[in-house]
């Protein structure tokens, strides 16, 4: 397939990596230099220099030909016009990341689709939604969704008093039946391993759980976290991120105090919910932090749009007792450090973006990547083409094919979920998320492929 990603930001790069990675035919635009030659000492690719919205650098960069074209400057009106371009030349699939609010909500005078695009990302919207996850499931250390949030993938620290600590993962399938949970991966000491049913979970473990929303209880009480109804939460920042969570928020059991350093925009954001108490002032500031108990708090969240503000505002509330706390950053390089200090999650918007973006890709036929922490496995969603190897196959003649330790974890057909076993045939349309070593992944991506299907070069 011939993609043009027309911006090489965090967003733009990270589709880079992974769309190569699947062996597509890829074409950069960016008005940067420095960016662009970042990225071509990266990636051996075709980097073009300029706006992303010359129709004739468009042109240079294949756009005649190009099956998807993926615009993702931080310029919304410049990832609508590369769409718009990208429509008159006859493109299929045309997706723009838009950030600006009024383009996320529903308007009946207003298409995007007549503007050419296809279909759209609001980076501050996906992140909330991962943000979301970490709150319906307290202290994972790991956490992605699939298929519309139907199928959840969690990682857990294991500890000694959790139910699961000590048992093998073919007697936690039995104890829990007629739940259904897959245990895809566990890192033990920093290696990872894909188990087998008769691998013991051990405490230091963490463990990684593949289920159902259906099961998301039995789960929880396995790890520990047995469903509370009602969690206290503060919530500060000054962006569209924060309107976004307490729109999240509210209507639900969770007490939720949304702290806004913008007096202006306090003011506006008080009228606009029922439910959650909004309050002018700064979560840098200690004396604030203890007026607003966060020692009780179960999730401290910082969401502004400047990094510092975040990162300060969360160690300072985790110092002061709060059970988890979670901050946003754009910044690449610091994350392990953030979280070695005591922050539990930090979330990158534009990283967050690209794996939306890359799992509306993977409709057609492209894994959804999700890294599992730093152990060199990863979980994918492919969907199988009629046309490929493994359509009509048997899930044991397929591991013969494989030749290696990978999972075929879970097959999504006719919206329900199945849990494969080496009888099971796999046929055209399933959606199957595979457990998979990152250097196993070409092999295993070529078969869900039509059959002698060649890239262009």
């Amino acid at each position: 397939m011939r993609i043009i990603i027309v911006g090489a930001g965090v967003v733009g790069s990270a589709l880079a990596e992974q769309l190569l990675r699947d062996k597509h035919e890829l074409a950069i635009i960016d008005a940067d230099r420095n960016l662009s030659a970042l990225l071509s000492e990266k990636h051996d690719l075709q980097i073009l220099t300029g706006s992303g919205s010359s129709p004739e650098l468009l042109k240079e960069a294949g756009i005649a030909e190009a099956d998807m074209v993926l615009a993702v400057t931080p310029n919304d009106e410049v990832n609508m016009v590369v769409c718009a371009i990208a429509a008159q030349f006859g493109v299929q699939q045309r997706i723009a990341r838009l950030r600006a609010r009024e383009y996320a909500l529903e308007n009946p005078h207003f298409d995007l689709s007549r503007l050419g695009v296809t279909a759209v990302i609001h980076p501050e919207k996906v992140m909330v939604d991962n943000v979301l996850q970490y709150i319906e499931t307290p202290h994972a250390v790991g956490s992605a969704n699939f298929e519309d949030g139907r199928i959840l993938l969690r990682g857990y620290r294991v500890r000694e008093n959790m139910e699961l600590a000590g048992k093998t993962t073919r007697q936690v399938g039995e104890e829990i039946k007629p739940s259904v949970i897959l245990f895809p991966a566990i890192d033990r000491g920093g290696a990872g391993m894909i188990p087998d049913g008769n691998t013991r979970i051990e405490p230091g473990d963490i463990v990684y759980a593949l289920f159902p929303r259906e099961s998301l209880d039995s789960f929880l009480r396995l790890v520990g976290q047995g469903k509370k109804k009602a969690r206290k939460i503060i919530v500060t920042g000054d962006s569209y991120a924060i309107m976004e969570m307490a729109q999240a928020l509210q209507g639900t059991e969770h007490k939720v105090t949304l702290v806004d350093p913008n007096l202006d925009q306090a003011r506006a954001v008080a009228g606009m919910y029922d439910n959650i108490e909004v309050i002018h002032g700064d979560c840098t500031d200690v004396d604030l932090l203890r007026e607003l108990n966060v020692e009780s708090a179960s999730f401290f969240i910082s969401v502004s749009k400047e990094a510092d503000y975040n990162i300060l505002s969360a160690l300072l509330a985790k110092a002061e007792g709060a059970h988890e706390v979670i901050a946003t950053s754009t910044e690449e390089r610091h994350l392990k450090l953030f979280n070695s200090i005591g922050i539990d999650h930090v979330i990158n918007p534009r990283l967050t973006a690209a794996r939306e973006i890359l799992e509306i890709i993977s409709r057609g036929q492209i894994g959804a990547v999700v890294e599992l922490s730093d152990i060199d496995i990863e979980a994918v969603r492919y969907i199988v083409d009629p046309q490929s190897e493994i359509a009509g196959l048997k899930i044991k003649t397929i591991a013969k094919k494989l030749k290696t330790r990978s999972i075929i974890g879970v097959i999504v057909r006719d919206n329900r979920m199945i849990l494969p076993h080496g009888e099971t045939v796999v046929e055209a349309e399933d959606h199957i998320i595979v457990i998979a070593r990152s250097k196993d992944l070409p092999a295993m991506s070529k078969l869900f492929k039509p059959h002698g299907l060649l890239h262009r070069r």
